[in-house]
């Protein structure tokens, strides 16, 4: 017979690889098990509801058991502490990937669940939700009165892995948009090892109405599902916004025709996450020398290019366009290793802080595939056709746009904060 208290007790103080999921999770057993009176908890420590699959052996074994639907095949544990192991391995299944970017944020993580599959009640994530306050309270009791905090060891003391280091680094400001779903054509050959960094060359300022830093992101993530692409975007404020069936370690298209420049692999959308960042990007002079447009503000030919006068300069075709002032934008006046000469939108100090963070995330998480080495521009990938980021990436300053970097240079930058996050710098 396994009790509740047992249960509760084990909560408290469980290794959990989401330690802010640790209520809401013990809200969804409130639930499912009635606190613990349902005979599936009483007899088989299963405080879940969990039904069997294959991949929960070695956590729990086969029984059939009557649950108000009818019989069916359900986990059966050893015990409380053996149930939340295996609960995070049922979740830890392909089809829950990409829970992990509501790993703090309890109420997005029951609707992520049930729109996978994991309740059929339309009403589970409110019964859930509704519970939480009971849920901290039980996880509050108990608790010993706070003293003076310890010294830390060091992860190196701890002998601790990689996948360790996500606690020191600051969550990424991940936000699901559940009406848009991204077309993925399978599992990376190899996971995940490094990623794409684009401009989406799209609008940052609503033609009309007032200004949305968050509309330019939502809109080109909304786009790729129309164009069957898969990839996350970043707003200007640095809010990363992903598809309701985000999956890291699933590939879909992003990048087009494309060779890695180390591994000389093609197609790298198979091996590469892409990023493309809410930003205009290139723009072109026009004849009033402190104007700049975007292409979707210049006059094109059929296929799309923008059409240059003599002396280089575009013609203004929007009634709404979006201006650039020179003091606005960076410029580069050689080839810089990936970068073509041109004027350039910068992205956003936000944007760029928001990128940085989420590929360290991704090397914490990723840690035996994802090298940060592996970080490439779309024109690094793609010379002859791409010139994102080109010199949108770079160095602001209070007052001007600041000097552009080069991809190696971010790369540098990358891997000398990760040294930093493993040394705890």
């Amino acid at each position: 017979m396994h009790s509740w208290s047992e249960l509760i007790r084990e909560a408290r103080s469980a290794e959990s690889p989401a330690p802010g999921l640790r209520a809401v999770t013990l809200a969804q057993w409130i639930l499912e098990s009635g606190r613990g009176t349902s005979a599936l908890a009483r007899d088989y420590a299963n405080f879940g509801g969990l039904k069997w699959r294959d991949e929960m052996k070695g956590y729990a074994t086969p029984v059939t058991y009557g649950a108000h639907d009818g019989f069916d095949t359900y986990c059966s544990f050893e015990s409380p502490s053996a149930f939340i192991s295996g609960y995070w391995r049922f979740v830890g299944r392909s089809v829950y990937s990409g829970w992990e970017a509501f790993a703090n944020n309890p109420g997005g993580y029951i609707e992520f669940l049930k729109a996978r599959g994991y309740a059929s009640d339309e009403a589970y994530p409110a019964k859930v939700m509704s519970l939480l306050s009971e849920a901290d309270a039980l996880l509050a009791e108990g608790q010993e009165a706070a003293g003076t905090e310890p010294d830390r060891p060091s992860r190196a003391q701890l002998q601790l892995s990689q996948r360790d280091f996500l606690s020191a680094i600051d969550p990424p400001k991940f936000e699901t948009l559940g009406q848009v779903r991204h077309i993925y054509q399978g599992a990376r050959p190899g996971g995940l090892e490094g990623a794409i960094v684009h401009y989406d060359a799209g609008r940052t300022r609503p033609t009309k109405g007032a200004d949305d830093p968050e509309k330019g992101a939502m809109q080109t993530l909304d786009w790729g599902a129309t164009q069957k692409f898969a990839f996350a975007t970043i707003s200007r404020t640095g809010k990363i916004y992903l598809p309701a069936n985000m999956d890291w370690l699933a590939w879909g298209y992003h990048a087009g025709e494309s060779e890695c420049p180390v591994t000389h692999r093609t197609s790298v959308s198979r091996f590469f996450v892409g990023f493309e960042i809410n930003c205009p990007g290139y723009v072109y002079p026009t004849s009033d020398p402190d104007v700049f447009i975007a292409w979707f503000d210049a006059k094109r030919d059929d296929d799309g290019n923008v059409i240059l006068n003599s002396k280089g300069q575009a013609t203004l075709v929007s009634a709404n366009p979006e201006i650039y002032r020179k003091a606005e934008l960076r410029h580069v006046a050689n080839n810089t290793d990936n970068i073509k000469p041109g004027w350039y939108v910068p992205y956003t100090q936000a944007q760029q802080d928001a990128l940085i963070n989420v590929l360290l995330w991704l090397k914490a998480r990723h840690p035996k595939t994802f090298r940060l080495d592996y970080v490439f521009g779309h024109d690094e990938v793609a010379p002859k056709r791409k010139l994102d980021p080109g010199g949108s990436y770079g160095l602001p300053t209070a007052r001007a746009p600041g000097q552009a970097q080069t991809m190696a240079q971010l790369r540098s930058v990358l891997l000398k904060n990760w040294a930093d996050v493993q040394t705890g710098a």
